[in-house]
């Protein structure tokens, strides 16, 4: 089964949030099933600059338990065409800008820690559709499931080169295994400071991978990706690899991508 199987009883008792409704489990169950059915590798594709005049989902990020805000949460709207990319503050706080208007996107969170998975599909039946220069308002909890044997195992990330100017390939690449319920399709290196996410897909066994290259107008820099999974049963791994993308060159725009196809 390729959808989010969610646990319905308590875990290490911590409760977690109700299933969705079955319209939505249906939706995204399709997408899931269209994401794991490819196991070639993906072809390089251009990270492009997202439309101008979008609009902006923001909101607050809470551990389900107590309430306080959690920070460091990566935020993925859209993870599987629009793949935009925040991450919260200190107060739990996220703000992912330039979402394209007239396009559907989810809004998924990533903690380590021991923390699930986030998918407002499934969590909260919501998918949002936005008009140019609207903002949209998303807050949403994280549950503790502390069960690191329930987790994915993510190792040996890489970024291939290192150092790249804008126009060139680069490929992600991590080797992902185990997660309760088996690996979902949502593998992914993230940096919230470009705004943007790449999605891995498998090349047939372990290792997951993805070839982009990054608009022209990318700003100059230093770029920490994080790589994360999700499992079916909505475990997440406890440790995000790091691995730094340096940008070369002189550009000067708010760097932005569009997702590998």
């Amino acid at each position: 089964m390729t959808t989010h199987q969610r646990p319905e009883t308590t875990l290490h008792r911590r409760q977690v949030l109700a299933t969705s409704g079955a319209l939505a489990a249906i939706a995204v169950g399709s997408r899931f099933r269209g994401a794991l059915a490819q196991d070639a590798t993906p072809a390089s594709s251009p990270m492009a600059s997202p439309s101008a005049g979008g609009g902006v989902i923001s909101g607050t990020v809470t551990d389900f338990d107590g309430g306080k805000p959690i920070e460091s949460v990566y935020v993925v709207v859209g993870w599987r065409d629009v793949q935009l990319a925040g991450i919260t503050d200190a107060e739990g706080r996220y703000t992912v800008e330039n979402v394209p208007s007239g396009a559907e996107v989810d809004v998924l969170g990533f903690y380590d820690d021991g923390y699930r998975y986030h998918n407002s599909y499934y969590d909260a039946d919501k998918a949002f559709t936005l008009e140019s220069g609207e903002s949209v308002t998303y807050d949403f909890k994280l549950a503790l499931l502390d069960q690191p044997e329930g987790e994915p195992k993510l190792s040996d990330a890489v970024i291939d080169p290192p150092s790249v100017a804008p126009g060139d390939e680069v490929t992600f690449e991590v080797t992902a295994t185990g997660g309760e319920g088996g690996l979902s399709a949502e593998i992914i290196a993230a940096n919230p400071d470009i705004g943007r996410m790449v999605l891995m897909e498998s090349d047939g066994g372990d290792r997951f991978r993805a070839t982009v290259t990054f608009a022209g107008d990318t700003a100059a820099g230093d770029y920490p990706f994080a790589f994360f999974a999700a499992s079916h049963e909505c475990f997440v791994n406890s440790e995000f690899p790091m691995v730094t993308l340096h940008i070369e060159g002189s550009g000067s725009a708010t760097p932005a991508a569009t997702p590998a196809t």
